[in-house]
């Protein structure tokens, strides 16, 4: 069960992450016509609907997304019954904090759960905790995995909770690095893993 149940929600992020992107490929092609078809574009009311509508279009992906996102990051630190105990935990937290205090707060809930155990994940990743439950081997892919999810909740933290707060670009930039340095541990893993190991040896024992 506990297979499968990983798999559908692999599944599940792949199609929605396809999707936004989709979404944000034809909104980009369609505001850069409307750049030159319209004058002063970003200043008239045409401009402001499609900003709205590309909300309203990406915002029930974002919904699937977080759910989705924080549900996969106890399986780190979880396995078997226990797993389906905190999922089951952290759905329920959220379900009741949006119906008695918003949709908003219950997925902010939901996210700031997801990035405090991601945060537990990536330290006892680095202390190299043998507890944890990664899909792949080696060292520099598993650390780049947590902080590629540690990034991409980041991310959805400041385009659903903080839209419009100052701190809102200072929190994408950092989503965006964290996101980029886990994307280059991942991909470059051999890599790194063959740099380190062909690193100077050890000092001889001038006493044996």
């Amino acid at each position: 069960m506990i297979k499968n149940l990983n798999f559908i929600l692999i599944l599940t992020t792949i199609v929605v992450l396809s999707a936004i992107g989709i979404i944000f490929i034809f909104g980009s092609g369609y505001s850069w016509v409307q750049s030159i078809k319209v004058s002063d574009w970003r200043q008239t009311p045409l401009y402001q609907n499609y900003v709205s509508d590309m909300n309203l279009a990406v915002l029930p992906l974002s919904v699937i997304l977080v759910a989705v996102m924080g549900l996969c990051i106890p399986k780190r630190l979880f396995s078997g019954k226990a797993l389906l105990r905190a999922m089951g935990f952290l759905l329920a937290a959220t379900l009741a904090t949006a119906a008695l205090l918003g949709p908003k707060l219950g997925m902010g809930v939901l996210l700031v759960a997801a990035t405090l155990i991601q945060v537990v994940v990536i330290g006892m990743t680095l202390a190299g905790d043998r507890r944890l439950s990664y899909e792949t081997q080696g060292f520099f892919v598993q650390i780049g995995s947590a902080v590629l999810h540690l990034g991409f909740i980041i991310f959805l933290v400041d385009f659903i909770l903080l839209s419009g707060s100052p701190a809102h670009l200072d929190v994408f930039w950092l989503s965006t690095i964290l996101i980029g340095v886990g994307m280059v541990l991942c991909f470059y893993s051999a890599e790194l893993a063959r740099l380190r190991d062909s690193g100077p040896p050890p000092l001889a024992d001038e006493n044996k």
